[in-house]
């Protein structure tokens, strides 16, 4: 176990309710089950640790097996559970549904966090890396959100959906046009469904992270070594943010303190958006 595991571990209030300061219940997401994809690294991973520490079940998606089982070889004191899945692809993601209501009886709240990205300029960029970037990122929300959609309509009393988008699917970014049109998509994907799920009572809404410390910065930093310098000065807290520090938002997202909340955009990016 990791020692950022443990240290949240120590951070878990004694689960006899009358210990608990009063205010922690509204957050609390014990009863509900969520699914977690791209739980494997980054975000994702923080997310599901965080989700389990607050109580609910749940169901780690990746499509890395050896990670997966890691995280859950980590959570072993909680009830998790995890399945190996593509998620821009049809099957895999029934799959992931038909697993999830086996081992837990119902879903409540799905995060969508897979996704990838590969830089590049446009008159050099493959059309083929092209489709696989949209594949990925948007193509995956949409059969994720549709078809635990469908399982939430069948179940009859709504659900949380939330989806991890970024500020590059509003603000445009050079060399990553196709990132920026695969999460622009997603914010489409998100408000789109928020309407039309509303009167279900299954709400949606949108994270938009900016520079976090994941594989996926690591990744830009490592094909261009001006990357920190050239985005730090863009970002008024002038730091990157810090992969837990997207887990509060999601908690509050998938609890019950948002019921009147759906088709948000969260914007969680250190005041970049704010200039």
């Amino acid at each position: 176990m990791s020692e950022h595991t443990e240290i949240k571990k120590q951070m878990i209030v004694d689960s006899e309710k009358k210990l608990l300061p009063p205010a922690l219940s509204l957050f609390s997401l014990e009863g509900k089950t969520a699914i977690v994809t791209g739980a494997s690294s980054g975000l994702g991973r923080e997310i599901a640790i965080g989700f389990a520490m607050a109580g609910a079940n749940v169901m780690l998606v990746a499509r890395r097996e050896e990670k997966l089982r890691e995280l859950a070889e980590e959570l072993k004191d909680f009830p998790v559970a995890w399945c190996k899945a593509d998620v821009s692809e049809t099957e895999d993601v029934k799959a992931m549904v038909e697993a999830t209501v086996e081992r837990f009886g119902r879903i409540d709240v799905l995060v969508n966090d897979a996704g990838t990205s590969h830089r590049g300029a446009i008159k050099d960029y493959p059309d083929e890396l092209y489709d696989q970037i949209i594949k990925a990122n948007m193509r995956s929300c949409w059969l994720c959100q549709k078809y635990v959609g469908i399982q939430m309509l069948k179940q009859g009393d709504g659900g949380s959906i939330i989806n991890i988008g970024s500020g590059a699917g509003h603000d445009g970014k050079k060399e990553s046009v196709h990132y920026c049109a695969s999460k622009g998509g997603m914010l489409m994907l998100s408000r789109g469904a928020a309407i039309e799920w509303a009167n279900e009572g299954i709400r949606v809404n949108i994270v938009m992270p900016g520079q976090f410390k994941t594989p996926l910065l690591h990744k830009c930093i490592s094909i261009d070594p001006d990357y920190v310098e050239k985005v730090l000065p863009r970002i008024p807290i002038h730091r990157f943010g810090e992969p837990q520090e997207i887990v509060g938002i999601c908690i509050y997202l998938a609890s019950d303190s948002s019921s009147f909340m759906t088709g948000g955009v969260i914007y969680l990016d250190g005041g970049g958006n704010a200039q």
